[in-house]
């Protein structure tokens, strides 16, 4: 299985969200060690590393010490009861010699499941990096939409209460009352609905992140100038090969592990061969009776066990393991075209959403021109104050539009950086 061979793609710390807002920089900063979502992959790193020495410690030597204290009754014919104590000491030593890279093979496992924890691990973190930039601009454009809806409430009471005293006069009529309430009404909801969203996606974000620091949601000039002239002619690079990300890398290294499960499967029947060395101590009795010999023994030795039969156990490992191995690399494949196709749509809706900001740019300046012109119709009397408002509300719904798809553009570029750049 090959690898994606792309021509180089930098995204520019002005291309990121961070950039711009201090609080998601320092939120981004902290969150691999604050954020809980993270503390279960930290936990199977640790757990992987430990069963990684417990791997590397079925190759290495065994050593012990064995005490024996023996309370010894003989009845023996035609002689008085015999008894008597014993101490026997041992000091022992073992070393697997030879298993048919059995063990080398669990401790390649365990390796292997190390790595896997790790990039699983950095894989989680990319993933909710991306996942804090993107619930963070929409808290960004939920907190924007709540100051327009807040400035259109105030704008449509003041309309309400202008249509009041000229329906004294005679100006309008009693509908056109009722619909400029209607719509003041209609802006209390909008705004009370907004902030009980802002709020909820707060909570989200706290969650994500770990922290309970207060966010700054203000949009910038900065950002502003950002969104409305921020040159985006940047080329994507060429799907020239195979793609290679942190899951297809989690994919192969399952492969790997199965491959070695074989190994250790094919080597259960087979003789092992262990070094066995002890040095001990014990008594034995003499010819004459009631007298006994110390001896000292150094015992250096070859053990070799061989399990002929294990009724088709290791045979049935063998073959689950390579159809474990089978599946994961059709998973493989699948990914692969999961990936292929992902990038080609992301830099189909890349594309889009570049013409999308441009044309809410334009609308932006027609609706500020627009707005421009309203202000002096109504000064001269020429349109009402609910056309005028009619038309500020036009001016919001262009500059929120425009902040939308510039913080869709930022949010899918992170995607696209990570997908192209994952694993590097």
């Amino acid at each position: 299985m090959g690898s994606l061979s792309l021509h180089a793609f930098e995204l520019s710390d002005d291309c990121r969200p961070e950039y711009f807002f201090n609080d998601l920089a320092n939120a981004l900063s902290e969150f691999d060690t604050l954020s809980p979502s993270l503390k279960n992959e930290e936990f199977d790193v640790e757990i992987a590393s430990a069963e990684q020495t417990i791997a590397k410690a079925d190759q290495g030597v065994r050593f012990g010490v064995n005490l024996y204290a023996q309370s010894i009754h003989e009845d023996r014919p035609k002689e008085s009861f015999y008894h008597r104590y014993r101490l026997v000491n041992q000091v022992y030593l073992k070393k697997p010699l030879y298993h048919w890279g059995a063990l080398k093979a669990q401790e390649e496992i365990a390796s292997l499941n190390k790595r896997w924890t790790q990039d699983n691990l950095a894989f989680q973190t990319r993933l909710l990096s991306g996942e804090l930039r993107a619930v963070f601009l929409e808290l960004v454009i939920l907190n924007f939409r709540t100051e327009l809806a807040q400035e259109q409430l105030v704008l449509a009471s003041e309309v309400s209460s202008a249509n009041q005293q000229r329906l004294k006069l005679g100006l309008v009529t009693p509908l056109s009352l009722d619909e400029a309430k209607t719509e003041e009404l209609s802006k209390e909801i909008s705004l009370s609905e907004l902030k009980s969203l802002l709020q909820r996606k707060r909570a989200d974000f706290t969650s994500l992140c770990g922290s309970e620091s207060e966010l700054n949601l203000d949009i910038s000039d900065e950002f502003w100038e950002y969104c409305n002239s921020y040159d985006h002619n940047m080329s994507f690079p060429k799907l020239v090969g195979f793609l290679n990300s942190e899951s297809l890398s989690r994919l192969r290294t399952q492969v790997k592990i199965e491959d070695q499960k074989v190994i250790a499967a094919e080597a259960e029947l087979k003789p092992k061969l262990n070094l066995t060395s002890s040095f001990f101590q014990d008594q034995i009795d003499v010819a004459d009776r009631g007298k006994n010999l110390d001896r000292n023994n150094f015992v250096v030795g070859i053990e070799a066990n061989w399990a002929l039969w294990d009724s088709h156990k290791s045979a049935a490992t063998k073959k689950a393991s390579l159809a474990r191995k089978t599946r994961v690399e059709h998973l493989i494949e699948n990914q692969i075209r999961e990936l292929r196709k992902d990038y080609n749509s992301m830099v189909s809706e890349l594309s889009s959403l570049k013409e999308r900001m441009r044309l809410a740019r334009k609308l932006i300046l027609l609706a500020q021109s627009r707005f421009e012109k309203s202000k002096i119709e109504l000064k001269l009397n020429r349109i009402s104050d609910t056309d005028h408002f009619s038309v500020k509300v036009d001016l919001d719904q262009a500059k929120l539009n425009l902040l939308q798809v510039s913080c869709d553009f930022m949010i899918l570029l992170d995607q696209f950086d990570q997908l192209v750049n994952d694993g590097a």
